[in-house]
């Protein structure tokens, strides 16, 4: 790649990754202004956000080397008939980057499921004087376990949506987004009962600026994972797509339906 194409390459990635950087950057100075004011816990010195950062985003991006294999995987196990119909093969999405896709619907989706685990990771960056240290290695390690899965479930339904995988329900002939299913019904219904446990333990005000605080740690790391998918998948997709098993689309279907 000449120096022309590198710059004109850095210049994308730092387009398609500006809004966690704005967001980021707002957490900066936010926590410059409030310093160590006890409310504001999740707005930190500036050298623990950026660990907090940093450490969410590789933790989210852990299981993207195994995502093909995932997928193969749950390829062949996935073929028969289900409770929300029969996965079938679609048209893989061609479009250019969608911001917003990955700037707001994908990291919002990733939002929505953390917050079902609200109290783990409210605790996860809760300074506690009296903390054992059994205490501050379980904390992180549970952070772990919640965060990897809902990384791969994600990762997963985003890369069956853009390899034009879709649910075919026999009974109405209707042909849907794997997403718009389970990318959309989960994340709602976690994130309501995670606003609502934030409501039970706290006043609704405090609630709203503790959801508010969260939304713009996940957020920075949430939009990375979905741009840095949407990469990692983009240089996959026919060989991805090819070693499928699922049949094609049995049924005539308009372009609107395809979308979902």
């Amino acid at each position: 790649m000449d120096g022309c194409g590198l710059r004109h390459s850095l210049l994308d990635s730092e387009f398609e990754f500006s809004p966690a950087i704005v967001v980021l950057a707002a957490t900066f100075v936010i926590s410059f202004y409030a310093g160590t004011a006890e409310g504001l816990y999740l707005v930190q010195s500036h050298v623990r956000t950026l660990v907090r950062f940093l450490a969410i985003t590789m933790i989210l991006l852990a299981p993207l080397p195994i995502l093909p294999s995932f997928i193969l995987f749950a390829g062949k196990r996935l073929r028969d008939e289900g409770f929300f119909g029969r996965l079938v093969k679609g048209e893989m999405s061609s479009a250019p980057f969608r911001k917003s896709l990955l700037w707001i619907t994908r990291p919002l989706q990733g939002i929505g499921m953390s917050l079902l685990f609200s109290n783990q990771f409210l605790n996860l960056f809760r300074t506690f004087h009296q903390a054992s240290f059994l205490d501050a290695l379980i904390r992180p390690i549970l952070f772990v376990v919640v965060s990897v899965p809902i990384s791969i479930l994600f990762s997963t339904i985003w890369s069956l949506d853009d390899l034009g995988v879709r649910l075919y329900l026999k009974q109405s002939g209707e042909v849907r987004l794997v997403g718009s299913y389970v990318g959309t019904i989960l994340p709602v219904a976690s994130g309501a009962l995670g606003i609502y446990s934030l409501i039970q333990r706290s006043s609704p005000v405090d609630a709203l600026l503790i959801l508010a605080l969260m939304v713009m740690a996940l957020y920075p790391p949430y939009v990375m994972l979905a741009v840095i998918h949407d990469k990692f998948l983009s240089q996959r997709k026919v060989r991805l797509f090819e070693n499928l098993l699922f049949g094609s689309v049995e049924v005539q279907v308009s372009e609107s339906e395809q979308l979902g």
